[in-house]
């Protein structure tokens, strides 16, 4: 059984995503391009040649020289303009991704707010986070009630461990006869649905009780 906080934002910020990995690729982009550009500028440099230096190679080896470099550096430029390509295929699925969870957002969004709903009207009950740290959870659940009331009666809280994902019961007001028992267990996410309920019951009972 899952809880949920009034006031919790459940939404995530699509936009913050898809800017942040746009600038990513941006930036992977203009390193290419400059890297592009670099490349094409090194083409088509002219060396300047010293004849008379006792170099000892003729105009024909010189210019066997010149394209074997120019060879070179062409073949540098297509291999960064096929990196561009992929990359742009990438960001392209990358966009198409980003679509499909930002409807999957919704949906489960809307889900929430059904299930939030359902909680509040059929099983009336308030639940709240009231605190988080580190990797722990506070949760407050009262009964009999869509909205928390003092004294916190009918009413318990349990610590979330949200890396391990179990639960224990810290409080339960008013005391009930099973109380010392329940406080010893850890439960998994599949044991707090049966958990409150028998939490629940034993509180019906004190409620009829002092009818």
């Amino acid at each position: 059984m899952s809880t949920f906080e009034d006031d919790w934002n459940f939404q995530i910020n699509i936009e913050d995503i898809e800017k942040k990995n746009f600038e990513e690729f941006e930036k992977s982009l203009r390193y290419i391009n400059d890297h592009v550009f670099k490349l094409l500028e090194e083409t088509f440099k002219t060396q300047r040649l010293d004849y008379n230096c006792g170099t000892g190679r003729s105009h024909d080896e010189e210019l066997k020289l010149l394209i074997d470099k120019n060879k070179q550096l062409r073949q540098e430029v297509d291999n960064k303009t096929n990196e561009i390509l992929i990359l742009q295929t990438k960001y392209e699925n990358y966009k198409k991704d980003q679509k499909l969870l930002s409807q999957e957002v919704k949906e489960t969004h809307e889900a929430y707010l059904l299930t939030k709903k359902f909680y509040k009207k059929k099983l009336k009950m308030y639940y709240a986070i009231e605190s988080r740290e580190a990797e722990k959870e506070t949760i407050f659940i009262q009964f009999f009630t869509e909205c928390k009331k003092d004294p916190e009666n009918y009413s318990v809280r349990l610590l979330r461990n949200t890396k391990l994902r179990h639960y224990q019961i810290l409080q339960i007001s008013p005391k009930i006869k099973i109380e010392k028992e329940l406080k010893q267990k850890i439960y998994n996410p599949d044991d707090v649905s049966g958990l409150l309920c028998c939490i629940r019951q034993e509180f019906l009972n004190i409620k009829q009780n002092k009818v």
